[in-house]
């Protein structure tokens, strides 16, 4: 064999120098011949199959970054330099995934669209390096370290990058691939101050709009509501057929699908004592940190309590010869001769008896002269008899004295009737015995981190399954399933409106929804791997689909859609009917105002019943810690914000004139500017936030702009030529 090679040597090298020059002049370049067949042109730049599903891949990356915590105000720092301040002081999540979707959206402004995605990237890469505002890769590196993985302390979370860059970055390019993605978002910051640098609002205007929002309105309103005109219309049958007739196209089955599908959950008891060994260790760490701090206590008290005991101990004076002090002359008191009546000892017994410790407090507190305090009443019932029986044949008590005694046995006689010597039994309880507490399943005693925790682990193995079923172009999935040990599931036919409990789990970080929404997300028409689903996370673990059958929307019968055409009908019938009363009323009012009337006496002419309305202003803003939220403006604020005193505002159709389910007539009677301590600032965030608004379209412009004049060819979509 090695004979043979050594005698063709000459005409092998001669094949492969033909071979090479054919893959660079017939096929595009060496890099078209490793990279696969191109599917897509952006200008002179080929795409490949290859590159065009890694880009596809790369615009769910926002999705996937931390969402658990909001970065520190460190971070904030370097967020605001690209975003501006005053929107990371909005009313969003600090997030790192958040952050990174707003960024996005020059990029990408729809996922549907991949191959607009890859031209904005290519031409923000040349706009970048036209303009020369391409950030460095140091700047690169630390917006990756202090924005996106931080933790809360702002320090380089390194755990957190690293699992991540393994986990999520095999089908995106790795570690490269993510940095000049990263890159390629503060490129679009960079340019979008650049383009949108010469463009502002009229302040002036923009402070006049400000105040307009900014100011409180009273009056009276009249309401009326459609509802009340649904009770009163009766469409005929052949008015609810003709309606049916004329809308036919409204009245269809639902679209129906059937899916096969994995559910996988983590393991909940391995993640349960996962929890518990991680608690048990952070408390033993905590409790040897806390020993070691007593000790470290213990030992600085006693070094301080020796330092202190030999400076005394040097600073000792010598002790002074004692003298004895003086003692205090003890003067005898004066005795008090007794009179004869003896009325001086009783006295001196009394003084005693009051100054003795056995009577202080309440009982043998002095008087306001110091004399004693009288002496308590008897403490229970037998004292009360004896002292009224020693008093009753007194002759200073008289009459009153008989009285009282007498009360005070009939009081004895009844306490004895109402307190029987056996007492009345307690009525005996039933006893109920309490039903015991379900336990809990390990999963609801993880909290919201650790089974989000939980769930993030299994990322690796849910992208390995994925890529299995790539690389096979969707085939085999319940075989490749199989051997991962997922369980397959299928469903039934469902509606979109419609789901199985088990498919209504929400979707984390994306706007499709549900998991049964990902399923009319699918295209009906398509190969098996376009059937196949992105692996979708929720809150309790992952889930991936692939769409099986579809039954399709088809036109109701009149039978069938009666029910439905007839309550359409006569909601539109009743709105027809409240908005020509409302436009009748309107002129009426505004009619007999301008003749000097006012508006409730108008509305009491009219037989309307008039509601007063005040303090009318902006929906409140709410803050929630470093985020707000500001609620929408009411309905009869943003009729009236700009009418003057004394005039009636254009009625108000809510939501729409078309669609309107009531209608309001306000009178506005004064309206005023409502300034409070933060009013300057809250102007200067907003004037802010314009710009930033015009640096957003400018951007967006220009990148439409560059989309048209890039001769791009798109991939070819099923059903094209």
């Amino acid at each position: 064999m090695i004979e043979n090679i050594r005698k063709y040597t000459g005409l092998m090298v001669v094949v492969l120098v033909l071979l090479f020059v054919g893959l660079v002049f017939l096929d595009g370049g060496v890099s078209k011949a490793f990279n696969g067949k191109p599917v897509m042109e952006v200008g002179n730049q080929s795409i490949s199959e290859k590159e065009f599903n890694r880009q596809r891949a790369l615009m769910q990356l926002p999705s996937v970054l931390p969402t658990a915590i909001e970065i520190p105000e460190n971070s904030r720092l370097l967020a605001k330099h690209y975003l501006g301040e005053t929107f990371m002081e909005g009313p969003i999540p600090k997030t790192p995934s958040f952050i990174v979707q707003i960024m996005a959206e020059y990029l990408q402004p729809s996922l549907a669209e991949p191959e607009r995605f890859i031209a904005n990237r290519i031409n923000i890469q040349k706009g970048g390096i036209e303009f020369g505002v391409t950030p460095s890769n140091d700047e690169v590196e630390n917006f990756v370290e202090t924005v996106l993985f931080t933790d809360t302390d702002g320090n380089f979370d390194q755990e957190a990058y690293t699992n991540f860059t393994k986990s999520r970055l095999s089908n995106i390019g790795g570690i490269p691939g993510f940095n000049n993605y990263i890159r390629d978002l503060l490129t679009a910051q960079n340019l979008s101050k650049v383009l949108g640098g010469g463009i502002s609002t009229e302040k002036d205007t923009e402070r006049e709009l400000f105040d307009v929002q900014k100011q409180e309105i009273s009056g009276s309103k009249i309401t009326l509501e459609s509802g009340v005109y649904e009770g009163r219309v009766k469409p005929t049958e052949e008015e609810i057929r003709t309606y049916y007739e004329e809308n036919k196209q409204n009245y269809n089955s639902d679209e129906l699908r059937k899916i096969t599908y994995v559910s996988i959950e983590p393991d909940w008891d391995k993640a349960l004592e996962k929890s518990k060994e991680a608690k048990a260790k952070a408390e033993a760490e905590e409790a040897e940190r806390l020993k070691k701090a007593e000790e470290a206590k213990k030992k600085a008290e006693e070094a301080a309590r020796k330092a202190n005991e030999a400076t005394n101990t040097a600073e000792e004076p010598k002790p002074a010869e004692e003298t004895a002090e003086p003692q205090a002359e003890t003067i005898a008191p004066k005795e008090t001769p007794p009179n004869e009546s003896g009325v001086g000892a009783e006295k001196s017994i009394e003084t005693e008896t009051s100054n003795s410790p056995a009577t202080d407090g309440a009982q043998g507190d002095p008087g306001e002269s110091g004399e004693p305090a009288p002496t308590p009443a008897p403490s229970n019932a037998t004292d009360r008899i004896l002292e009224s029986k020693a008093t009753q044949d007194d002759p200073a008590l008289g009459e009153i004295g008989k009285d009282l005694n007498e009360a005070l046995k009939d009081s004895l006689s009844n306490e004895k009737s109402l307190n029987p010597l056996e007492p009345t039994p307690a009525p005996i309880k039933p006893v109920t015995e309490e039903t015991p507490a379900t336990p809990k399943t390990a999963k609801e005693e993880l909290n919201g981190a650790e089974k989000q925790e939980a769930v993030e682990a299994l990322s690796s193995s849910i992208e390995e399954f994925y890529q299995k079923l790539a690389d096979n172009e969707g085939e085999d999935f319940e075989a490749i399933a199989k051997d991962s040990n997922y369980e397959i599931k299928k469903s039934e036919f469902f509606s979109k409106a419609d789901p199985p409990k088990e498919l209504s789990a929400v979707i984390d970080s994306l706007q499709i929804g549900k998991i049964s929404d990902a399923a009319f997300e699918l295209p009906e028409n398509g190969d098996s791997d376009e059937k196949l689903s992105d692996p979708y996370r929720t809150s309790d673990g992952w889930f991936l689909i692939r769409l099986d059958e579809v039954e399709d929307s088809l036109p109701l019968a009149y039978e069938a859609a009666k029910v439905q055409v007839t309550v359409d009908l006569k909601k539109k019938m009743a709105r027809k009917q409240m908005v020509k009363e409302a436009n009748d009323l309107y002129a009426e009012l505004t009619k007999k105002i301008k003749a000097g009337k006012s508006f409730a006496d108008a509305a009491k002419e009219l037989d309307k019943e008039v509601t007063e309305v005040t303090g009318l202003a902006e929906g409140q803003t709410f803050n929630f810690g470093q985020r707000s939220q500001k609620l929408p403006d009411p309905p009869e604020f943003v009729a009236t914000q700009y009418t003057n005193p004394g005039e009636i505002s254009p009625i108000y159709f809510s939501p729409t004139e078309e669609e309107a389910t009531e209608a309001q007539i306000i009178f506005v009677e004064k309206r005023e500017l409502a300034k409070k301590d933060e009013f300057e600032t809250d102007f200067g965030k907003l004037y802010e936030s314009t710009t930033n608004s015009i640096r957003f379209v400018a951007l967006s412009n220009w990148l439409y702009d560059r989309y048209e004049t890039s001769g791009v060819i798109s991939p070819k979509r099923e059903g094209q030529q």
